[in-house]
């Protein structure tokens, strides 16, 4: 599924007026209840124009996650370990995930998602090519470069040490907000916590 836009280029903002308005569309109705004709008559913009730029539903919906994600996926890269200590870059990093968590929109997205894509499978799809995706990827290469310089515990399956590394701290951090419920830990001990099971301990670190 594609997210791109028409080529041509954009001088008037027309594909960034319509997805703030499918945007709001899409949280106001839901995904199914919003129709292209709604979209284009919010933008305000002709059919013709609409599907030149986003050929579908899918594509629209795409789009706005991406825009959505941007703030997060659109960050630099994550340094390599030589250049900065890693409990530093993982701490700060999660940081930027609570930044992104506290976006007003992130967490209405995700509920709808998780609402309606048993009757439109294109949702969740979109939803990880979009941004997550990004996420894992990202993360998982920096766990990598991690593991031949050998910071991590289990060095064997970086991979797999980045996902429990973000599902340790979703878990505690972001999924109660998600069920309108709020952290029953300290962020702190959770970011500490998690770096503890997954990071030997730096050099000169008297814990270690």
């Amino acid at each position: 599924m594609s997210s791109m836009t028409s080529p041509k280029v954009d001088r008037r903002g027309t594909a960034a007026r319509i997805r703030t308005a499918a945007r709001a569309l899409f949280l106001e109705r839901g995904y199914g209840a919003t129709s292209m004709d709604a979209v284009a008559a919010a933008a305000p913009v002709s059919k013709r124009t609409l599907y030149q730029y986003y050929p579908g539903k899918a594509e629209l919906f795409g789009a706005v996650i991406a825009e959505v994600w941007g703030r997060f996926t659109d960050a630099p890269p994550l340094p390599d370990p030589s250049a900065a200590a890693p409990r530093a870059v993982l701490t700060a990093y999660v940081e930027r995930l609570r930044a992104h968590w506290d976006q007003p929109e992130v967490i209405p997205f995700l509920r709808l998602i998780i609402a309606e894509a048993p009757r439109f499978p294109e949702l969740a799809p979109a939803y990880v090519q979009a941004g997550k995706q990004q996420v894992t990827e990202s993360l998982g290469a920096y766990f990598e470069v991690l593991a031949r310089a050998g910071h991590l515990r289990r060095p064997g399956n970086p991979g797999l040490a980045a996902a429990q590394f973000l599902g340790m701290v979703k878990e505690t951090l972001f999924w109660p907000r998600v069920f309108g419920g709020g952290a029953s830990f300290a962020v702190t001990d959770v970011v500490e916590a998690a770096l503890d099971m997954i990071l030997l301990p730096e050099k000169g670190d008297p814990t270690g």
